[in-house]
């Protein structure tokens, strides 16, 4: 996962974005079947320099997802 993301990160900046944005579900701490993770975690997108922009009423295997930012 860190790959994709830091791939799909330079792909944006290679084309001229000036931000990127996710929706990665935030485990809590807590493990998550595949299927629930398909979106990434919280703490992939942090480490990967994200920051939460606004909480979502969305979820993914029971669990938060945020929105969350980088700009480039």
């Amino acid at each position: 996962m860190h790959d994709l993301l830091a791939g799909a990160v330079a792909h944006a900046a290679a084309h001229g974005a000036a931000v990127v944005e996710g929706y990665p579900v935030d485990t809590g701490g807590a493990r998550l079947d595949g299927a629930a993770g398909y979106v990434g975690t919280l703490e992939l997108f942090e480490r990967a320099g994200f920051r939460r922009a606004a909480p979502t009423t969305a979820r993914s295997g029971g669990r938060p997802r945020w929105l969350v930012r980088r700009e480039l």
